[in-house]
């Protein structure tokens, strides 16, 4: 293994990954699709068009998207994360005390999926009422 890949391991699996500045505690792709919300559901995440945006949704349900989140707080292991659009396109997920993850929160943008209101407000993101 050498010595630049050691650098960094995902706080999901320990996994040694390739460090990235930008990204100081990102989590490896195979813990990312793991992410649920605090019921236990399961998420997916993407890019909406071939030039960025971020998109998420439920994985049993995923033609019920939403593309108008910057990131997403969800549980990866139990632990809050957030999800969000990668600089140069692709999603990464950080937990939600990393130093570089505030930086993506954004306001109304900011879906929280860890429970109570919150969860409820998301879920009415998905059919298309954006209003609460």
């Amino acid at each position: 293994m050498s010595g630049a890949l050691a650098d960094h391991f995902c706080p999901g699996c320990g996994a040694p990954q390739r460090p990235f500045a930008r990204y100081p505690w990102y989590f490896c792709q195979p813990c990312l699709e793991t992410a649920t919300d605090g019921e236990g559901r399961r998420l997916v995440f993407g890019n909406a068009l071939i030039g960025g945006g971020f998109t998420w949704a439920y994985a049993d349900a995923p033609q019920d998207r939403d593309d108008t989140a910057t990131n997403v707080i969800c549980l990866i292991a139990g632990r809050p994360v957030t999800v969000g659009e990668a600089r140069f396109g692709g999603v990464v997920a950080e937990p939600v005390n990393s130093a570089s993850a505030h930086l993506r929160t954004s306001g109304d943008r900011t879906v929280v999926l860890t429970g109570g209101a919150a969860l409820a407000a998301a879920h009415k993101r998905l059919k298309g009422d954006r209003t609460s």
